[in-house]
């Protein structure tokens, strides 16, 4: 019981530190994997604790992206000085892994942000309690969502239709603590496309630095940019 009110005033402190801390920077690998063939895309991504999210990729040509909570998005392409803008609710990053952590709400994943309420919450051996989520308004997205959280860390995610099939679930794994933040350096994530075929997408962190002074924080597209229609650099990346 000591150990266990000990972890719970961590937890608190962690929560109410990260919401304050100014920035984490991070290496990211995604590599996904679906009928017999592997992509991998890698990235550094710098946010501070207001969710704006700088992200620089060097392949297939050096470009950035910017965005935010709000869902405003920018793509800029510095060899030919253009930058692609936009903004809808897919492009927020609220639900951005490193967000979550660093805003103190990896409690319940994010899934308040998009309409989901606690359902139950039930002991599922020593350490580990699953929490299960419904949407607020029926009907509206997934039918049913079950956290799992070892030591209050989460640990696992399962989405069911419904008819009660998971259609995707997913794995957070090293989980490193840094200053007044904690973080799972691995995500894999399984998204069931069909009865026969799933998508597996595997996201590692590497290099976590906490309130640098690198200036890419604090990246801006040049004023002079070329705004285009298309994102010639492909489009935004997706996120696990």
């Amino acid at each position: 019981m000591h150990r266990s009110w000990l972890l719970i005033v961590f937890l608190i402190i962690t929560s109410f530190s990260a919401a304050a801390q100014r920035r984490v920077a991070a290496d990211v690998e995604v590599k996904t994997m679906y009928a017999g063939k592997v992509t991998t895309v890698k990235n550094k991504v710098y946010c501070n604790s207001s969710g704006r999210m700088v992200r620089v990729f060097d392949s297939p040509s050096l470009y950035y992206t910017v965005t935010n909570p709000n869902g405003e998005f920018s793509l800029y392409i510095p060899e030919t000085n253009e930058v692609y803008s936009d903004r809808k609710d897919d492009f927020s990053d609220k639900d951005d892994l490193v967000y979550l952590f660093l805003s103190g709400r990896s409690g319940d994943m994010g899934l308040s942000l998009y309409g989901y309420k606690l359902s139950s919450t039930s002991q599922e051996g020593e350490g580990l309690v699953k929490r299960t989520y419904v949407p607020a308004v029926k009907g509206k997205g997934v039918a049913k969502v079950e956290l799992v959280l070892e030591n209050y860390l989460p640990i696992y995610l399962a989405y069911y239709d419904a008819g009660g099939a998971v259609v995707s679930k997913t794995y957070l794994s090293s989980y490193s603590k840094f200053t007044n933040f904690v973080l799972p350096l691995r995500v894999t994530s399984v998204q069931f496309t069909s009865k026969k075929d799933s998508t597996l997408v595997r996201t590692v962190y590497s290099n976590v630095r906490l309130d640098g002074d690198d200036p890419m924080f604090d990246f801006q597209v040049p004023a002079d940019a070329k705004p285009v229609k298309q994102a010639s650099a492909g489009k935004k990346p997706a996120r696990k």
